[in-house]
């Protein structure tokens, strides 16, 4: 095991590289739920759109409270839901991916701020974190799904589609250059509700807060013992905190994860396993191969989850930790990253 420490003026950055990987990151704070009289903390969780969510505030809240919480969080999945949505085809992030090029319709407020948002992690990330991959996605998904590969001429003529440069929003205008680019928001979706239901609670008088949905996390205030949320790295799904990797304060910030482990296939190349994961490298238009020194797990801590979100799935596209240690670094001049753990097999 190598464990780098470097400090960037005020930044930290610390990165392990493990021969074990998949990381679980858990809650080691006060884990009450509402009905528990004796806890400091309310906890409400659920499942939205198949994923499991928790939301802590850090006080025990009366019944008509409870209820303020509870709508705001539905209010927020049902925004996520009507707007980013690629499995709703109701969707308005689903109607755009069906327009046809050059056809020119208004979107919504929400949706055009949001837009500006991801093209600014596109930029940060100078075009690691491109959502316009969607249409190659599901080629590859399709082929690995029946054990094979697409071909060469299969990629050719979804390339055109692929690239930033290939939608065009201004005034709440939007438009394509291409009928088949389509726009997964996924990678920072889940990131953004994140943010929205911290900081709408917090609008609603709510200041101490613990939002986690399907492992993005975001946080206000602080536990209600006077310390930070905190959180533990798990070494391979150990739940044991003494045999963790590391445990990690959260103080008014986001922790994402991104991983090769969340979709992967394995096929037959040439008589070799190959295994291959869901995310796409816009620069190669082929999926990351899991292999040896290959980055395995990122987790970014950033001021907002949605761009914690971006950049963990940007860094994932980096060939091995020393590769991503220099980018990190590089990146912390424009945008406070204030701490990065990398998993490589």
């Amino acid at each position: 095991m190598r464990l780098f420490h470097r400090k960037c003026s005020f930044i930290l950055i610390s990165i392990l590289s493990l021969s074990v990987i998949l990381p679980l990151l858990l809650l080691i704070s006060c884990q009450s739920s509402i009905s528990d009289s004796e806890s400091k903390t309310t906890e409400i969780d659920g499942v939205a759109m198949t994923i499991s969510y928790r939301v802590i505030v850090g006080k025990r809240l009366l019944a008509d409270e409870i209820k303020a919480v509870e709508v705001i969080i539905q209010a927020v999945f049902s925004e996520i839901d009507d707007l980013f949505n690629n499995w709703n085809p109701k969707s308005e992030i689903s109607r755009l991916n069906r327009l046809k090029e050059h056809v020119k319709v208004p979107i919504s407020s929400k949706m055009y701020d949001f837009l500006g948002q991801v093209e600014g992690i596109v930029t940060l990330t100078k075009g690691l974190f491109d959502p316009t991959i969607h249409p190659l996605y599901e080629l590859w998904k399709s082929k690995l799904q029946g054990g094979s590969i697409p071909t060469s001429t299969e990629i050719k003529a979804l390339s055109p589609a692929v690239g930033w440069d290939k939608i065009h929003f201004q005034d709440q205008i939007f438009f394509k250059d291409h009928d088949k680019t389509s726009l997964d928001l996924g990678g920072i979706a889940k990131g953004h509700c994140v943010d929205l239901i911290v900081e709408r609670l917090i609008n609603a008088k709510f200041s101490d807060l613990y939002v986690e949905w399907g492992g993005e996390i975001r946080t206000s205030g602080q536990h209600p013992d006077h310390r930070p949320w905190r959180v533990f790295i798990s070494r391979l799904g150990d739940r044991n905190r003494q045999r963790g990797i590391g445990e990690v304060d959260l103080v008014n910030v986001a922790l994402a994860t991104s991983g090769d482990y969340l979709q992967n296939w394995s096929v037959n190349i040439d008589g070799k396993r190959v295994s291959y994961s869901h995310i796409i490298d816009p620069r190669t238009y082929y999926p990351l191969r899991m292999a040896h020194g290959s980055i395995a797990s990122a987790s970014i801590m950033a001021p907002s989850c949605a761009m914690a979100d971006g950049i963990a799935t940007a860094v994932m596209l980096l060939d091995n930790v020393g590769e991503a240690e220099i980018w990190i670094k590089q990146l912390q001049k424009q945008y406070p990253v204030y701490e990065c753990w990398l998993h490589s097999r």
